[in-house]
């Protein structure tokens, strides 16, 4: 369900849920990118190497009174 939430809702594409989290009233949800849609920036090769990626976290949303948040490891 929370794949299609996050499709159809929020608008999010091209990465995989991977959990959601409920801390203090408030609904976190953590996205990965799938690794098929990674792409060099300068050549838009697919042979990739990714040597780490990085945790970004983004409001988002409330879903009635809870606010959300959208954990994404860019």
């Amino acid at each position: 369900m929370s794949t299609s939430l996050l499709y159809h809702g929020y608008g999010i594409r091209e990465y995989k849920y991977v959990r959601t989290e409920y801390r203090e009233g408030d609904i976190i949800y953590t996205i990965k990118r799938k690794a098929f849609t990674l792409r060099c920036s300068r050549c838009n090769g697919k042979k990739v190497i990714c040597p780490g990626a990085t945790m970004r976290s983004f409001h988002s949303l409330p879903i009635g009174k809870k606010a959300t948040y959208i954990k994404a490891y860019i």
